[in-house]
């Protein structure tokens, strides 16, 4: 019994789990969002994603930072193992407040 537990534990971990948020406090959001969903594997340990914030924002200035997994991506992670991890990311560039 205490095994279907940590079995369930652990799906709820993997779906529920992987959520990272930065923010910058000094500036303000503009309307311009970014959203790319991005194929990683074994558990997110191979795949590098690389962007150039000067070719997405006005000058390079970025004020949030979301990468997500939907229930979805999570669902896919589970049923491969990790072996096929997918995931959201949001970019949302900045606006100085002056």
């Amino acid at each position: 019994m205490i095994r279907f537990y940590i079995l369930i534990l652990i799906i709820v971990f993997f779906i529920f789990g992987c959520k990272v948020h930065v923010q910058y406090p000094s500036e303000f959001p503009s309307k311009t969002f970014i959203k790319h969903e991005e194929i990683f594997w074994f558990w997110g340990l191979l795949g590098e994603k690389n962007y150039e914030v000067y070719n997405l924002c006005p000058d390079g200035r970025i004020y949030e930072i979301r990468l997500d997994t939907t229930f979805l991506q999570s669902t896919l992670t589970v049923l491969t193992f990790g072996i096929y991890s997918p995931r959201t990311t949001t970019i949302v560039c900045s606006i100085r407040g002056e």
